[in-house]
């Protein structure tokens, strides 16, 4: 029985990953106050599909990044410059990553708020 509940266990894990396993590129706006290699560890965290590219025509979204008076901000735009999502100002980033995260590996044309 454990067996099965193992193998069962794996096959959802690697069925998971699939669904999230096409590359999506992000780039940083250049005004945006944070430095990319946090921008990269955070999505490597939460979205190891998502790169962060300095190549903004190789971009499929644009990542605005603030940090200011110790508080967090992200906006998300498509690479038509369309906001996508933007975050209240906060003390943890890591929430921010992971709404980021779940907006971008959002099948096309459904709603996620």
């Amino acid at each position: 029985m454990k067996c099965v509940l193992r193998v069962v266990a794996t096959f959802v894990s690697v069925v998971l990953v699939a669904q999230t396993s096409v590359t999506k590129y992000v780039v940083l706006a250049p005004k945006s106050t944070i430095e990319m290699a946090t921008v990269s560890e955070g999505f490597g965290k939460y979205c190891p599909n998502v790169v962060v590219t300095e190549n903004a025509s190789k971009a499929d979204y644009v990542l605005e990044a603030w940090k200011s008076q110790g508080l967090w901000h992200l906006a998300l735009l498509n690479k038509d410059g369309d906001l996508l999502m933007a975050t209240h100002f906060s003390h943890s980033l890591n929430d921010h990553f992971k709404s980021a995260c779940k907006k971008i590996n959002a099948k096309a044309g459904q709603l996620n708020f």
